[in-house]
């Protein structure tokens, strides 16, 4: 009898259990919205973890629901609302803000010290005040005098490049985090880096970047798990910026600013920053060097690593599409006389340079998909007349891939066509279809500072040499799916033959 008794119990908790999730993930079916067919209990997002991106699991899923403007999804048991139509992305990111203003994940100083002090993981409130203070930081006036840092770390890594020889096989992702790596360290502390002198290690600001999306297996479970499972890092920790990391920008902002003083020096940078709150009374404040520090690894990070896996695409795009290099080459023989240098004003009015770190930005956004969370109740309506309520504390999902790689908005969604920006082209196509910033007030803070920077990079190797995919380049790119930031399966192999 008391068998039977324990029997009944566990057949009735498996019994409500199978209820409970059918109940949850059939959320949207229930509201009257075409949704997914998720795998029982662990949702739609499960491929993520390993086999895919999270940008190239909802491509999967609006090529099945190709006809609809947006698509219920289940992350777990979590229902998220997929959106696709320009109309609704544009909607979400720039019209009604009010109610999407939130990123899905924020991060409390109790998650990351660091990431709370990032933008990006921000609230709408403490994202406004951030937002200010990182803007002051890539105004126009600021990249214009930043121009001719951007300019030498370019000749150094021409350099760098032309000292490993025409046959030597590099690694494109490597080389262009060794140059952003150089260019921060110049920019934000007037700190001369060594990671482009022919022969030598990366070095500790290659080091320091670096470890925080490429630390390793744990490293990239813990993304996942803030984005798609947050219960799992009470049990693998949600440090996402590692002590070495921060023991090194402590160290480095101390003496910086301990150096200048002494020393007289004065240079507008991070550095000048942090001399007027560091030293209080002849002493280093504690409390002002914590903040400082963290807000120096996150001026740091949104320098070093995005912007070099754009040059990384770029390059490689371009190697593997010789006619496009030619086309850039002969726009800069077209707007330099031989031996004149770059300048702030030509590398922003070289029309051609600017579609192709476009086109490299929608085929490899740094950004997959941009996460968003419902904070006041809004309906969204596409043009057809279709229309959902989403409810306070629903994700809704922009699936950059699949709008960068639609059909109905690009000739050549799936290939490298740079002329996708020409003038005739952008004009044909509706707003919110080009996400490679994101869109809206939230959109990139940095993004001017990133393409100048880019650009005078791409140029400045253009100019010097032929770029040409190495024997063991896998082809065609595929993106690794496996990396929390974009890498490609068997990597990123060139070799660069001086033009003459």
């Amino acid at each position: 009898m008391v068998e039977l008794t324990w029997v009944s119990l566990g057949a009735a908790a498996l019994v409500s259990l199978i209820a409970y999730v059918l109940w949850k993930q059939t959320y949207w079916r229930r509201r009257g919205v075409v949704q997914t067919q998720p795998r029982f209990l662990i949702g739609d997002m499960w491929e993520a973890m390993w086999k895919k991106s999270a940008g190239q699991v909802l491509e999967a899923i609006c090529k099945k629901y190709e006809k609809e403007p947006f698509v219920g999804a289940y992350k777990v048991l979590t229902p998220v609302l997929v959106v696709k139509d320009p109309e609704i992305i544009a909607e979400v990111l720039v019209k009604n803000f009010t109610s999407f203003g939130n990123n899905e994940v924020t991060f409390s100083a109790k998650d990351d010290g660091v990431f709370s002090e990032n933008p990006f993981g921000a609230d709408i409130e403490r994202w406004k005040e951030l937002r200010t203070k990182m803007m002051q930081s890539f105004t126009t006036a600021r990249i214009r005098t930043v121009f001719e840092d951007f300019l030498t770390s370019s000749r150094c890594l021409a350099d760098f490049v032309a000292a490993a020889g025409p046959d030597a096989t590099l690694d494109g992702t490597l080389l262009c985090k060794r140059f952003t790596a150089h260019a921060s360290a110049r920019v934000l502390f007037g700190i001369e880096s060594h990671s482009l002198e022919a022969g030598s290690e990366p070095g500790a600001f290659y080091d320091s970047g670096n470890r925080v999306f490429n630390g390793g297996w744990l490293q990239s479970l813990r993304f996942f798990a803030f984005f798609f499972f947050p219960p799992l890092l009470r049990i693998i920790g949600s440090e996402l910026v590692v002590s070495d990391t921060v023991d090194f920008f402590r160290k480095l902002i101390q003496d910086s600013v301990e150096y200048r003083q002494k020393e007289g020096l004065a240079r507008d940078d991070f550095v000048q920053h942090a001399a007027k709150v560091l030293i209080v009374d002849g002493k280093v404040d504690k409390v002002a060097l914590k903040k400082l520090t963290h807000q120096a690894i996150n001026s740091f990070i949104e320098t070093f690593e995005t912007s070099a896996l754009t040059l990384a695409s770029a390059l490689l795009l371009l190697a593997t599409h010789p006619e496009e290099q030619e086309r850039v080459r002969a726009e800069l023989r077209e707007h330099l006389q031989p031996g004149q240098p770059l300048d702030y004003e030509t590398v922003n009015t070289l029309p051609f340079l600017d579609q192709v770190f476009k086109e490299t930005m929608r085929l490899f956004p740094p950004a997959d998909t941009i996460r968003r969370r419902c904070t006041r109740a809004a309906r969204l309506e596409s043009a057809s007349g279709r229309s959902v309520l989403v409810e306070p504390g629903t994700p809704v999902y922009v699936p950059v891939e699949a709008v960068h790689h639609d059909p109905a908005l690009y000739s050549h969604p799936v290939e490298f066509w740079p002329d996708h920006f020409s003038p005739e082209e952008v004009a044909g196509r509706p707003k919110a279809t080009y996400l490679g910033f994101g869109d809206g007030p939230r959109q990139c803070p940095g993004s001017r500072f990133a393409s100048v920077k880019v650009k005078t990079a791409l140029a400045t190797l253009v100019q010097r040499f032929e770029m040409v995919p190495a024997e063991r380049q896998v082809l065609p790119l595929r993106r690794d799916p496996t990396t929390v930031m974009i890498n490609y399966q068997g990597g990123n192999w060139l070799k660069f033959r001086p033009v003459s």
